[in-house]
């Protein structure tokens, strides 16, 4: 079946006529506005236009995304290098990047600023020409936009502990980056506050237009995910909650339950876009439109990343709930594979194999990417619940972790409506997580727990651009570095290299990277 992205060739071809500056790829995107060949009154003429628009703006996502999650795996335990690596992925994997590494090029980020600053700007346009454009489409739009541009500047902070403020006015690239720079920690306030004006609570009874455009992020979600990172877990557990229940006022929409059980989890990589009832947010892909993923060749064809031993043994170890070691329905064969190749003296050589990104065999170029899904939100749930650290709190952490709702009787009160959830492990059939009962002091147990949650992230979502900023998280949470230090350094064989690396990370200021 041939696959169509929603980044649809029809499209492109209309942003390619217009000439905006949301094709991102070309250099006259430093000199020219978005009005110079055409005005916003001519473009911003309907709904349609609008949609347009809005999709043209996140078209870098799709040359961005392949990139961070290169960044991700080898700056973290995920991936390490081939013999076919270059010289700019090595030094990744080597902790030492230099500027003009194409990998942590941040201006596709603030390009998709800036294209959403021009969208956002114009949809009063929208509202003068189109008397379709009601109150809630302009909303739904606005919802999305901002969401987006939330998560493009957390994203930037998330790399580089920082990040340049494009003011909402502004739709070309300033000519120095550094003139308004936030830290991490200011911006997550600054975007706290501007995301909050657009968030709906739908157990309300009143149902609102919800962000569920491909490549938008849930405002919900973001929010929630921001009131993590700022340490204020009660907020965080608000909102997560409800981006889980964020499109259906009757029952929990985003709940982990038997739709991906076992041997069909893969189906949630087969035409991700499509698959809604696990997918948040996710950057489709289309090799028959000229929008190629090259995750399958990095990965695959030209065998430039490979699997690291601790992402293997994580998955081999862990026990299944009829006791069989193994996990079966995520591991071998689904996030990595084995494959072999007989030499000429009869001797056999090993090539583990990221495979995530080839699961769709015959479309392998066309496998989406995604942002997040349901459960990167139900642990990031967990991580904060059991932040809050009461004995309610941490059960229900350990619940969404497990066996979920589905094995809770009575059912607890906020999950009355989940009743199918199956929880992240109980969804692959795998052993419950527990807190062994002689442990009682309340640190110790809420820091297991802890490292359940993000043991099981590395899993569930590995190669999904997640583990990096999960590691410092808990890293600058607890303020112990060697819980980073000595997980990157572990991926490494004992002896000097390992020892550099590991010191290296010792010191917090090099878990960001320098701005260019």
């Amino acid at each position: 079946m041939e696959k169509r992205s929603r980044l649809k060739s029809y499209f492109l071809a209309i942003l390619t006529s217009v000439v905006l500056i949301f094709s991102g790829c070309s250099d006259e995107f430093f000199t020219e506005k978005a009005g110079d060949r055409i005005t916003p009154e001519q473009h911003y003429a309907s709904v349609v236009d609008l949609d347009i628009a809005a999709y043209g703006a996140i078209i870098p996502l799709q040359d961005i995304m392949p990139r961070l999650i290169m960044l991700d795996g080898l700056r973290s335990d995920m991936m390490d290098v081939t013999p076919f690596a270059d010289a700019y992925l090595n030094e990744i994997n080597d902790q030492m990047i230099s500027a003009g590494n194409p990998y942590t090029d941040p201006s596709d980020l603030y390009k998709i600023i800036i294209n959403i600053n021009e969208v956002l700007a114009n949809i009063p346009v929208v509202i003068k020409n189109d008397k379709q454009a009601d109150s809630l489409t302009v909303s739904a739009y606005t919802n999305a936009l901002i969401g987006m541009r939330s998560w493009t500047y957390l994203t930037i902070s998330r790399l580089y502990g920082k990040a340049a403020i494009i003011p909402d006015n502004m739709i070309e690239l300033p000519a120095n980056l550094n003139q308004s720079v936030m830290t991490k920690a200011v911006l997550i306030d600054t975007l706290i506050n501007q995301v909050l004006p657009y968030i709906h609570d739908n157990s309300t009874g009143t149902v609102y237009a919800e962000a569920r455009f491909g490549g938008m992020v849930n405002t919900k979600a973001l929010l929630g995910e921001l009131y993590l990172e700022k340490g204020d877990y009660t907020n965080a557990v608000k909102y997560l909650k409800m981006a889980c229940e964020s499109y259906d006022n009757l029952a929990a929409r985003l709940k982990v339950d038997k739709t991906y059980k076992d041997i069909a989890w893969i189906n949630i990589f087969y035409n991700a876009e499509g698959q809604d009832i696990e997918n948040l947010c996710v950057v489709p892909y289309s090799s028959d439109e000229g929008q190629s993923n090259p995750l399958p060749s990095w990965t695959y064809n030209q065998y430039l990343v490979k699997p690291t031993q601790v992402v293997i043994d994580s998955f081999s170890s862990q026990i299944s709930a009829t006791g069989t070691v193994g996990d079966a329905y995520r591991g071998m064969g689904y996030t990595f594979y084995a494959d072999t190749s007989v030499l000429g003296d009869g001797s056999t050589v090993i090539y583990p194999i990221i495979t995530k990104y080839l699961i769709p065999l015959l479309e392998s170029f066309s496998s989406d990417i995604i942002i997040s899904r349901a459960a990167d939100i139900h642990l990031l749930l967990a991580e904060a619940y059991n932040r809050l650290g009461d004995a309610t709190s941490q059960k229900y952490a350990l619940m969404l972790l497990n066996d979920g709702v589905n094995k809770e009787n009575p059912k607890p009160a906020p999950y009355t409506r989940w009743a199918g959830n199956l929880g992240i492990r109980g969804r692959v059939t795998l052993q419950a997580r527990t807190v062994p009962a002689t442990m009682t002091d309340p640190e110790a147990i809420t820091n297991l727990i802890e490292d359940f949650i993000i043991a099981e992230r590395a899993m569930e979502l590995a190669y999904e651009g997640k583990r990096w900023n999960d590691l410092v998280r808990i890293a600058e949470r607890r303020n112990t570095p060697e819980y980073l230090a000595d997980k990157i350094a572990a991926k490494f064989p004992a002896g000097t290299k390992r020892d550099g690396i590991r010191a290296l990370l010792m010191d917090p200021s090099k878990w960001y990277l320098q701005m260019q």
